[in-house]
């Protein structure tokens, strides 16, 4: 019996070239992805205080030593060091944080940095490889790869508030956090920043355009003020209009309203919303867009479906908590 081995045989260079490609771009990505780690004061008895050290990763953003990390990698640190990918070390300074966007910016007086470029994460897609490149457990630079799993995902504790986060199947463990997750052209897409414990194989990352949104203002202010509407929702479709029996099948379906601006003005899970100041909302991430180019103080005239009933509100935007 003759066996086909053609298919096998065109496979073959393809794998080459496509391992070719992620060496290529780990080898890109590797000098511009740091070492962090931090001494932070602990009090373990009423009269004994204890240094304790920390790790994590960062990823070099300018020539001028402006490093991107995750806030909880030095939060409460009070010493920072930072060590490039060829064994330098460097004092960092802390320039500024965001505990609840858990972001954070310190900078090095480092020579001949090399920073990463960076990607958008506006048109990714769902299926899209992804590479994770850090310093787990203080053991040097590790990589893992993966795929965007999906987008827009929302996690939301007593310290935190992160909308926009990339899910990605590539591994990340203690240490990844503030790390780079990139594309298959070495462009930062997004930095690690979360992994659920009781799940395999689930990490998340904070999304590349919203570190973008608040760099300028985290090195020039040393924190975010950013307008909060006080809502988590989705992307209402035809499918979910069914599924809740609603009357219509676009806008923002509201699926959490902590208690917040939103709240207040008596918005509620289940609420439907379908525009802003007369401007039709289609989308959850067209909502958010919306409100990311709005100030702290500005009220917005809600235009909402619930149940049978359409009508207006206004919601007074607040500082992000």
């Amino acid at each position: 019996m003759q066996v086909d081995t053609t298919a096998e045989t065109m496979s073959e260079p393809v794998i080459r070239e496509l391992e070719s490609r992620f060496v290529e771009v780990v080898e890109k990505v590797v000098p511009s992805v740091v070492s962090v780690s931090t001494v932070a004061l602990a009090r373990v008895q009423l009269s004994q205080i204890v240094p304790v050290q920390g790790q994590g990763s960062g990823v070099i953003l300018t020539d001028k030593g402006f490093i991107v990390t995750n806030s909880h990698v030095v939060e409460g640190a009070r010493d920072i060091h930072v060590t490039l990918s060829d064994g330098e070390s460097y004092e960092a300074v802390l320039v500024g944080q965001s505990r609840v966007r858990d972001l954070a910016v310190v900078k090095i007086e480092g020579k001949k940095l090399i920073p990463i470029d960076l990607g958008e994460s506006n048109n990714l897609k769902v299926g899209q490889f992804a590479i994770a490149v850090g310093n787990p457990l203080g053991l040097g630079t590790t990589v893992t790869f993966g795929m965007i799993s999906a987008l827009e995902r929302t996690i939301q504790n007593e310290e935190v508030f992160l909308e926009g986060l990339i899910q990605t199947s590539a591994q990340i463990n203690p240490g990844n956090s503030g790390g780079a997750l990139v594309d298959t052209q070495g462009k930062l897409i997004g930095m690690p920043t979360a992994m659920v414990p009781w799940s395999q194989g689930i990490g998340f990352a904070l999304a590349v355009d919203r570190i973008k949104d608040v760099f300028e203002e985290l090195v020039s202010t040393g924190s975010v003020q950013s307008p909060w509407m006080g809502i988590m929702g989705v992307t209402l479709n035809r499918g979910l209009a069914s599924h809740f029996q609603l009357t219509v099948d676009e806008g923002a379906l509201l699926m959490q309203v902590p208690r917040g601006p939103s709240f207040k003005a008596g918005l509620r899970p289940g609420d439907v919303i379908t525009a802003i100041d007369g401007k039709k909302i289609v989308s959850m991430e067209e909502l958010r867009g919306l409100i990311a180019k709005k100030k702290v103080g500005s009220k917005l005239r809600v235009t909402l479906h619930r149940q049978d009933d359409t009508f207006e509100t206004y919601v007074t935007l607040q500082a992000l908590p």
